[in-house]
């Protein structure tokens, strides 16, 4: 399997795996530089919305997508947040 036929086999699985690591990024440098402001929505809610609209083809897809990997970057967000920084 070449990588580009691996890709195109689990794109929904890298989308969800690269808005968790990307968001449990985010959570550890905010917590490291204490950097807490309103503008951390914009990688809490704008990279998934937008990884889920660029990635994926069709309306509803988009949609689903967004939503769903919206819902991993705040899960993800908490459960680090809460585990592995200061904020708990």
């Amino acid at each position: 399997m070449t990588m580009s036929q691996a890709v195109a086999r689990h794109r929904y699985l890298l989308q969800v795996c690269f808005i968790a690591v990307a968001s449990t990024v985010c959570v550890l440098v905010t917590d490291a530089f204490a950097f807490r402001s309103p503008a951390n929505l914009a990688w809490m809610i704008g990279l998934p919305v937008a990884v889920g609209m660029i990635a994926n083809v069709g309306w509803g897809r988009r949609c689903f997508m967004a939503m769903t990997l919206l819902g991993v970057s705040l899960i993800v967000g908490t459960l680090v947040g809460v585990n592995f920084t200061s904020y708990g």
